[in-house]
C-alpha cells in the first residue's frame, strides 16, 4: 500500500519539477536553468519554491554566486535525472514501435568484447530485430556499473570491480578471460625467451586508469613480486591508442588474449613470456538488482548465452 507521502508526490509533483531540479544540480545557475526550460527566471524560481514545498525540504542552498545541492537534494536530483533519461528512453522506444520498429536498446561492454563475442552478438540481435536502434558505450567496468546505476544502459557486459557490487547489480558470469602482457616485434625484449616482470618496471608501459579491473590487478602483481609501482606509463581506455602506443612508442602493455590473438599470429605484437599470478574477475552480464529487463534487453541476452556456450572459433573460455 502507498504512503500518503507516496501519494502526495504521485498527485503534486511534475516533469517540470524534476527538470528543473536537473537541470539546476547541473548548472547551479537559475538564469541558465530558465534560459534552458524557455520560462522566466521567477517563474523557475516558482517551480523549485513548489517543488521543495511538495518535498518539504530544503534541496538548494542559495549562495553568493549560484546554488548548490543539499544532501536531500543531491538524492532528489539522482532520481529526476534517473526518471528523465527513462522518460526518454520510452519515448523515443515508442516512437520507434508506433512506427513499426522494435524500439531501442543500450546496452554497454567492455573492450574484451569488442573483437568478437560483442560484434556477433549485436549482428544476431539485428537479425531478429533490424529495426531495433543499438546504441553502445564501450568503457572499463567502473565506468559501466557507473552508467547501469543511472540508468543510462540496460545492461553490461563487464566484469564486478568491488566485492559491494554484488548489492547493486545481478551478475550472470560468461567466460574468463587470459591477459597477455605484448610489445611490438622490434622491442628490445621481444626477443627474450625468458624475462621477469621486475625486467619491465623501468620501461614505459600503457595502461587502463587506475579504477579499472585491469589496472588493479597490474599493480597488484607488481606489489606482490616487490617491484613497487609503476611509474613509467600512459593511461588510457581506448585500445586504438593503446596499439599505436605499443606499436609506434616502445611501449609495453597489457590486454585481453582475444584482443591479440590475430595480431601476435600475424607477427605485429610479440606476447611476452610474462604469466600473471592471478586473472580477471569473470566476464559476465550484469543487470540492476532485481529488476526484469526488457524484451529487448532480454533477447540480447540470450544472444549473449547462446554465443559463450563452447564450440565456435574465437569465442572466450567458458567460466
Amino acid at each position: 500500500m502507498a504512503s500518503p507521502l507516496s501519494a502526495q508526490l504521485v498527485g503534486r509533483l511534475r516533469f517540470r519539477h524534476l527538470r528543473l531540479i536537473d537541470a539546476l544540480a547541473r548548472t547551479g545557475n537559475l538564469h541558465r536553468v530558465a534560459a534552458e526550460m524557455h520560462v522566466t527566471q521567477p517563474a523557475a524560481t516558482k517551480i523549485l519554491q513548489d517543488a521543495e514545498t511538495i518535498l518539504g525540504a530544503l534541496l538548494f542552498e542559495r549562495l553568493p554566486r549560484g546554488m548548490a545541492l543539499t544532501e536531500i537534494g543531491g538524492f532528489v536530483a539522482d532520481y529526476a535525472g534517473r526518471l528523465l533519461r527513462e522518460t526518454d528512453s520510452f519515448a523515443e522506444g515508442l516512437g520507434n514501435l508506433k512506427a513499426g520498429g522494435f524500439g531501442a536498446l543500450s546496452i554497454g561492454a567492455i573492450m574484451a568484447t569488442t573483437p568478437g563475442l560483442l560484434p556477433r552478438a549485436v549482428a544476431e540481435l539485428k537479425q531478429r530485430r533490424p529495426l531495433m536502434t543499438i546504441r553502445l558505450l564501450a568503457a572499463t567496468s567502473d565506468i559501466l556499473l557507473d552508467a547501469l546505476s543511472r540508468n543510462e544502459i540496460a545492461l553490461a557486459v563487464g566484469r564486478f570491480t568491488d566485492a559491494k557490487d554484488a548489492l547493486a547489480f545481478d551478475m550472470e558470469p560468461l567466460a574468463h578471460e587470459e591477459l597477455w602482457i605484448f610489445v611490438a616485434r622490434d622491442h628490445p625484449l621481444a626477443a627474450r625467451p625468458f624475462l621477469t616482470l621486475a625486467e619491465t618496471a623501468p620501461m614505459p608501459w600503457v595502461l587502463q586508469p587506475g579504477s579499472s579491473p585491469m589496472r588493479e590487478l597490474i599493480d597488484r602483481t607488481f606489489a606482490e613480486q616487490g617491484v613497487g609501482v609503476l611509474n613509467n606509463c600512459v593511461e588510457t581506455t581506448s585500445i586504438f591508442a593503446t596499439l599505436h602506443l605499443v606499436r609506434d612508442a616502445g611501449m609495453i602493455a597489457c590486454l585481453p588474449k582475444s584482443i591479440l590473438t590475430d595480431s601476435v599470429a600475424r607477427g605485429a605484437f610479440v606476447r611476452l613470456p610474462i604469466d600473471l599470478s592471478t586473472q580477471l574477475r569473470p566476464l559476465g552480464i550484469i543487470t540492476r538488482k532485481g529488476e526484469k529487463p526488457s524484451a529487448n534487453a532480454a533477447d540480447f541476452i540470450d544472444v549473449l548465452r547462446s554465443m559463450s556456450l563452447p564450440g565456435a572459433d574465437g569465442r572466450p573460455a567458458p567460466v
